[in-house]
């Protein structure tokens, strides 16, 4: 016998670690919904602040109320998929069964919650008083998560205040969600309040519900406080877990902190937390931002050795913006080559970066091996179909060119004509100069050609370079026609070939 799909409870639906409904993943069709929720379980209590308990209205072990919320998904998801919201509003208030009790409205409101659907599940809310229905807890504490979703934290706090004003007493799980939303936005000030309410309400806070604030601190640039908090947390039961140290690290790297971060890192590991991968990237960013990209260097090393932790595209990425804003050159080709090593993409702008980076200290420091790297990161830009820059190009032709690679630097003005480009004149006198020191006066007279026909007008020193080779080949009237053409072009080449000789050549 196939049992049937379980509708999501409450708790399973309303998650306070994460945004709203972040890992909930639906899928709708004729026969199953399937709800993958987060590791954290809640649950909704109608309590009473007199003390007095009752039951849930929402009874998701009840079979008829899970099939009775999966019916409404069904049709609220094809209600979606041909209407418009104010369409569905309107559909919605004409079906007179939703209304019977506060139970079959919390019903829709779930069914709404599960279909990602706040905002029309706020709309019926303002409704509810024409049904002849009050409000209940969960009832208070799905709008008050709603409001969270739809970034209304105003409505949010007044939400929660309404239902305490009642008498309701909403769980721990909604307070935190309260909490964390309001972090996130900057608005720590009122997190603090709600925090003070929810343990004036006799709940103990949770390590989640102190993480939120602890973010949230840290985000404003208080971190000593954060670190008050940290260390009240250790003199307590309530032992901090990777996601506190990782908050107040965090903060302490964004004021220019990174070694007290570092520090607040070995006391984690040293009381068993196990850092992770944005733990780390905590600190690779911190270093990256007070210039200190070779620690971060370190750090990355340390990951792998002493923590078996495995960087990700992140960790590499940051490191190697570092490095390269830094002028670390060496370092970041080598980082660029364990990244691609491991299987992970450059970001092109830093892929462009490198390049122009390693031609410009490969022609300064007369160093072939960074000229090889930059011909390498260059044709990896190629491979991949990316769109390379005419300064990148530019660079590497004129590197190559200083590299006595003329070749390929004329390979490459080809491609940038090919693609588009106007290069500029100098990359071209580099190509045609280098050529005829080679003595490859044909080919120096292809990339003048080239730049013709490119719009572009070479420069005293390359035409006198190539009528001299052409005078010592012997070519007396290819020069002579050279000369002509400068001189149309409003070019004067020091060297003018010797029409006597020419004139007795032909006589």
């Amino acid at each position: 016998m196939v049992m049937p799909s379980p509708i999501p409870t409450c708790h399973h639906i309303l998650q306070p670690r994460t945004p709203f409904l972040t890992n909930i993943a639906t899928k709708i069709n004729n026969d199953t919904i399937t709800i993958r929720p987060g590791k954290t379980t809640l649950s909704f209590s109608a309590i009473k602040s007199t003390a007095t308990t009752t039951t849930n209205d929402l009874n998701f072990e009840d079979t008829v109320t899970r099939f009775r919320i999966k019916g409404l998904v069904h049709r609220i998801t094809a209600l979606s998929s041909s209407n418009t919201k104010p369409q569905m509003l309107q559909i919605l208030e004409k079906v007179p069964e939703l209304y019977q009790t506060i139970s079959d409205f919390n019903h829709l409101l779930m069914a709404l919650v599960i279909t990602r659907k706040p905002d029309i599940c706020l709309r019926i809310f303002t409704k509810l008083p024409s049904f002849q229905l009050e409000p209940d807890c969960c009832t208070h504490s799905i709008i008050i998560r709603c409001h969270c979703e739809e970034n209304n934290m105003d409505e949010a706090k007044r939400a929660l205040d309404t239902a305490l004003e009642k008498g309701f007493l909403p769980d721990a799980a909604t307070f935190t969600v309260l909490i964390n939303s309001l972090c996130k936005r900057g608005r720590v000030n009122k997190a603090r309040e709600v925090f003070e309410v929810m343990g004036g309400k006799g709940y103990k806070a949770s390590v989640h519900a102190h993480n939120c604030l602890l973010k949230g601190l840290s985000y404003v640039g208080k971190v000593d406080e954060a670190l008050e908090m940290l260390n009240d947390m250790n003199a307590t039961s309530l032992e901090p877990d990777v996601y506190s140290y990782t908050a107040v690290m965090d903060g302490l790297c964004k004021v220019g902190r990174s070694d007290e971060a570092m520090e607040l890192l070995n006391e984690a590991v040293g009381m068993g937390v196990v850092p992770n991968v944005v733990t780390f990237n905590t600190l690779l960013q911190g270093y990256s931002r007070e210039g200190r990209p070779m620690e971060g260097v370190a750090v990355l090393e340390m990951m792998k050795k002493e923590h078996d932790c495995v960087p990700d595209c992140v960790s590499y990425s940051t490191v190697l913006h570092g490095l390269l804003k830094w002028n670390q050159v060496v370092a970041a080709l080598g980082v660029y080559k364990e990244m691609v090593g491991v299987g992970l993409e450059v970001d092109l702008r830093m892929m462009g970066t490198l390049v122009r980076r390693l031609c410009k200290r490969s022609w300064k420091d007369r160093d072939r091996g960074l000229l090889q790297g930059a011909g390498e990161v260059f044709e990896k830009m190629k491979e991949r179909g990316l769109v390379v820059d005419q300064g990148t190009f530019e660079v590497i032709v004129q590197a190559l060119c200083e590299g006595k690679r003329f070749d390929q630097a004329l390979a490459n003005l080809y491609e940038m004509v090919r693609l588009g480009y106007s290069p500029e004149v100098i990359a071209f006198d580099k190509v045609i100069q280098g050529l005829c020191d080679e003595g490859r006066v044909d080919d120096a007279v292809s990339a003048l050609v080239l730049l013709h026909a490119n719009g572009g007008v070479p420069n005293r020193v390359s035409y006198d370079v190539l009528i001299k080779e052409l005078i010592e080949e012997g070519r007396l009237f290819c020069a002579s026609n050279l000369f002509c053409a400068a001189v149309k072009l409003g070019v004067v080449p020091n060297r003018e070939p010797d029409l006597n000789v020419i004139k007795r050549e032909w006589e």
